[in-house]
């Protein structure tokens, strides 16, 4: 196999992509020759498989969404499926107890990976997040590649399943081969892409064949590195596919106190603009996401620094869109709800509701009495 490996046309493809400078068409295409290799000569495998680590990749990204230039190998004609993420040197994560303790057992594990070897043990090197959208999956594969100094790529599957009929296969297998050609993160978002179609006879071939190319890799995935794939929809997975991964970590919606957490960060050196109103914020925003309390919260600060006179006013109409389609008695319940509960003073919420401040006293004494 060492030999054959050698001849033509493998050594006139490399020679080419050499000469012409095609860095990471070159990068793909030894990783394909150490997959060809390992089972019929594993040494020989082996050592081109330590040449690639030995130097990284010159280029910024693989297959980069951006890229000018097209590869003349495996992807000559498809989107780009692998892209290089830069990672934050100071991102935090909000997380749960629970969560925070799955993450913090992968480094874990990591650090102590000689100990474990030593009992025949490796450190975890594939896990599946599952969770809705916008709970910090994302964010979670990028804090573990920077607590890993690990370079972070990211594999669209969905960008796989529209390669041309017949090729998805081989792209993603050269996309993984490069991957695991040097340590690093991958992550694999929106891995029930695949799940998803199972159903289309027309592309039921095709699907099968990715299915069975991820099931290879990720149950022999290498523990210098780590794949992660993500899913909003985990009862779609196959089954088959679930059991691979070494860990399953499940995101949840936000708590209260990490929705307030989150509004807190979010907005950064406005905090304290906006402290009369944050226990209104964080009951409106209860039950939501990371990415829509963000969302939120930007388009808040955004309206205190165009408008600061109708501020107020925005929170209450953008927090309750139907606040003007409120009846009378409902605009008293909420009114008194913002003096009681988030202190608002009784003028500011009499003004904001259209009720009178005497109205509001009435009502709390009442509930008082």
């Amino acid at each position: 196999m060492g030999r054959s490996v050698k001849r033509s046309p493998e050594m006139l493809d490399v020679a080419r992509l050499a000469l012409e400078g095609k860095h990471s068409d070159l990068r793909l295409y030894l990783a394909k020759l150490v997959r060809k290799a390992r089972k019929e000569d594993p040494e020989y495998a082996a050592q081109l498989e330590g040449l690639l680590k030995a130097q990284p990749s010159r280029s910024n990204g693989v297959l980069r969404r951006n890229q000018q230039q097209e590869p003349s190998l495996s992807v000559k004609e498809e989107p780009s499926l692998l892209r290089e993420v830069s990672v934050s040197a100071d991102q935090d994560l909000l997380m749960d107890q629970a969560l925070e303790g799955q993450l913090q057992q992968i480094l874990l594990e990591r650090r102590c990976s000689e100990k474990l070897e030593e009992k025949g043990l490796k450190p975890t090197s594939s896990v599946i997040f599952q969770g809705p959208p916008g709970v910090g999956k994302s964010m979670s594969a990028s804090w573990l590649a920077r607590e890993l100094a690990l370079p972070l790529y990211v594999l669209d599957l969905t960008a796989v399943m529209s390669s041309l009929l017949g090729k998805s296969g081989s792209n993603l297998r050269s996309v993984l081969d490069f991957a695991r050609s040097h340590p690093c993160v991958l992550f694999l978002d929106e891995i029930d892409a695949i799940a998803k179609r199972r159903s289309d006879e027309s592309d039921v071939g095709e699907l099968k064949r990715l299915v069975n190319i991820l099931l290879q890799e990720i149950e022999d995935w290498p523990h210098k590195g780590l794949l992660i794939a993500a899913t909003n929809h985990p009862e779609l997975v196959d089954p088959a596919l679930w059991r691979r991964f070494d860990m399953d970590v499940t995101f949840t919606l936000p708590s209260d106190d990490n929705v307030r957490k989150a509004i807190t960060e979010f907005l950064g050196s406005d905090a304290h603009e906006f402290s009369h109103v944050l226990d209104f914020l964080v009951d409106s925003q209860r039950g939501e996401s990371y990415s829509n309390i963000k969302r939120t919260i930007n388009k808040l600060r955004k309206h205190k620094h165009i408008d600061p006179e109708g501020f107020e006013s925005a929170v209450v109409n953008y927090l309750i869109p139907d606040a003007e389609g409120l009846s009378r008695q409902e605009r008293i319940s909420f009114a008194v709800k913002l003096v009681r509960e988030f202190s608002f003073p009784k003028q500011r919420a009499a003004k904001l509701l259209g009720v009178s401040r005497d109205t509001i006293r009435k009502k709390i004494a009442e509930i008082q009495s």
